[in-house]
């Protein structure tokens, strides 16, 4: 496990008072660096905000002067009884560029420093919000959270870019979520209590591993092993893993896409969903591989005596330790005694945020509320000038028009394909029965047609611009990877869901090339996704019922190559008439031979 860089301090990342050998306070070394990093970002809490006003008839948003008051923000986690503090980091910047600088490199280090800055500037702002509501009166943990960070560009990574260099460091990646745990308390300090003289010792930090004290505080008391866990003093956060993957259009050519586990805590949990395209925004850490000591029975191979087999005073020191020997170098570990890289996460944002939280299910209107209340929250995400664009759009007479020649420009023809697409862009009207029984809104389109008429190519624009779309080609996909799978985590040997490409694009589009390639077993799996928008799973002790509330936007080739006249739909095409059911628009494009459209088809692509 990596330091760091504590400099040279002989505090703990926590500012626990060390113990020497007979139990004696040691004289420790402050390092005066962090407290004066700590000191410099107290000021910046207090005193940014509170600047002078822009100067008159300055309409640049940009450039005035923020009106952001840190200790509004202080009372809003009051009423909320939150404890995480949210910092633009664009904001430390203008304030202190040093400071910044000195965030970034080795934010590890000063971490525990800027949280006790934030615990003093609340205590300032509401001293009694410091201390827990406890029957033990325990000091109250406050958090810091950076974000806005990826707009500070030297300071941005790709997932394949974070090594080693990285650790320590603040910096932000971006990257799409593919499976996420639930939510567990990770214990962050620990109380334990004297298994010789019963006296506690608290605050003993866990750094990513359950750690025990090195001895016990009472000096007269030389017990160093015999400990029990006090939960009731203990501080205990919430913890959440999410494994990411590299976004499709930063993969190199020829490279596989490669992923990170990250980390999340307190208020950060639940803030990413499989699917989202989401900035992190932390420092990479290093801890060991806990998932190679684990046997493929489930056993985890154990290189040490346990509590209850350790001998105490007096007694024989090789009581118990019959069976204990060393059973090899695959029982102990020692092959596969390695680390991995993980990535500590301080805030989390979706991106393109504004958009990619417009869905045409209403909260409201599905409670029967109404829609009006989702529709201001909508309006007030936009600036004025695009309000009024979007008014002027609104008073022309062609807009349906010339918003469907929008999509796809490149593309000649093909005008009533476009207008489909915009409609399924737009989608439908979901309603619910009396009954309970809800009515998909989501428009379903599937594009049959002969080769080279620019099928794939209206999928891939799709994907290309719409913050939640996801591509697939029904050749190579299965049924677990449209739906979802289930396997086993590696840390935990617990099983879990992992999202396919339905679930991902959960409000969203899901584009399936080839789709009569689709073998006939995997087309079945998609039938309750397509028209009930729900994917069931029973599989492995997990029975879920997971959403897939997705438009789809299918292309598919005929039987032969070529689409036959003289034939029916149905029978063109390799799709059966469960699946052909649930499409809403289907639409047919034939390559005939026209000098006309062929010359001006080749015109349009020569001019592009």
């Amino acid at each position: 496990m990596q330091s760091g860089g504590g400099g040279g301090t002989k505090r703990g990342r926590n500012g626990n008072a060390a113990l020497n050998p007979v139990g004696a306070p040691m004289e420790l070394l402050a390092d005066a660096t962090a407290e004066a990093v700590k000191l410099r970002f107290l000021q910046f809490l207090c005193g940014y905000g509170q600047q002078e006003p822009p100067p008159p008839g300055d309409d640049d948003d940009e450039m005035a002067t923020p009106t952001v008051n840190y200790s509004q923000q202080a009372e809003v986690m009051r009423n909320t009884e939150t404890s995480s503090l949210f910092v633009d980091f664009t904001h430390v910047l203008e304030f202190d560029p040093d400071l910044a600088q000195a965030l970034q490199a080795q934010y590890y280090r000063w971490e525990p420093y800027l949280r006790r800055a934030v615990f003093e500037f609340i205590r300032l702002e509401d001293a009694a919000y410091t201390v827990n509501e406890d029957a033990n009166k325990t000091q109250r943990e406050f958090f810091v959270c950076f974000y806005n960070f990826q707009h500070v560009s030297q300071y941005v990574c790709a997932i394949r870019d974070l090594r080693t260099r990285c650790i320590g460091e603040l910096v932000s990646f971006s990257g799409t979520v593919t499976r996420t745990s639930e939510v567990r308390p990770e214990l962050l300090f620990g109380a334990f209590t004297c298994g010789e003289c019963g006296g506690d010792t608290t605050g003993v930090e866990q750094q990513f591993r359950y750690s025990e004290p090195v001895k016990c505080q009472n000096p007269y008391c030389p017990n160093t092993f015999t400990w029990e866990l006090n939960t009731e003093k203990s501080v205990f956060v919430d913890w959440q893993r999410v494994k990411v993957q590299e976004n499709s259009d930063e993969i190199p050519a020829g490279s596989m896409p490669r992923s990170m586990d990250v980390i999340l805590r307190h208020e950060n949990v639940e803030q990413a969903k499989a699917g989202d395209r989401v900035v992190f925004t932390g420092t990479l850490i290093v801890v060991p591989d806990v998932s190679k000591f684990q046997r493929a029975g489930g056993e985890t191979a154990v290189a040490t005596r346990s509590n209850a087999q350790r001998p105490r005073r007096g007694e024989n020191s090789t009581q118990g330790m019959e069976g204990e020997g060393v059973r090899g170098l695959k029982a102990l570990g020692v092959r596969e005694l390695t680390y991995k890289t993980c990535f500590l996460a301080c805030s989390v944002q979706t991106m393109e945020q504004r958009f990619n939280s417009i869905s045409i299910r209403s909260e409201f209107a599905e409670e029967g509320e109404g829609g009006d209340a989702g529709g201001e929250a909508m309006r007030q995400e936009f600036s004025e000038e695009e309000l009024a664009a979007i008014r002027e759009m609104q008073q022309d007479p062609g807009r349906y028009l010339k918003m469907a020649k929008s999509i796809c420009p490149s593309v000649y023809g093909h005008d009533e394909i476009r207008k489909g697409i915009l409609l399924m862009l737009f989608g439908g009207v979901h309603k619910t029965t009396l009954e309970g029984i809800k009515l998909r809104g989501d428009i379903n389109v599937c594009i049959v047609g002969d080769p080279s008429t620019a099928k794939s190519q209206f999928l891939k624009y799709i994907c290309g611009f719409l913050p939640r779309a996801i591509y697939a080609s029904g050749k190579v996909s299965s049924a677990a990877g449209l739906t979802a799978s289930v396997t086993r985590d590696a840390d935990s040997g617990d099983y879990c869901v992992e999202a396919g490409a339905l679930m991902l694009a959960d409000n969203g589009i899901c584009c399936i090339d080839e789709f009569d390639k689709m073998d006939p077993m995997d087309q079945v799996a998609i039938h309750e996704a397509m028209e009930q928008q729900t994917i069931s799973i029973t599989k492995a002790g997990i029975q879920a019922t997971l959403n897939a509330r997705t438009s789809i936007l299918a292309a598919a080739n005929p039987y032969n190559g070529r689409y036959d006249k003289t034939k029916t739909l149905k029978y063109n095409v390799n799709i059966s008439a469960p699946i052909m059911s649930r499409f809403d628009l289907f639409f047919v494009i034939l390559d005939d031979c026209d000098e006309v459209t062929d010359l001006k088809i080749a015109e349009h692509i020569v001019n592009i």
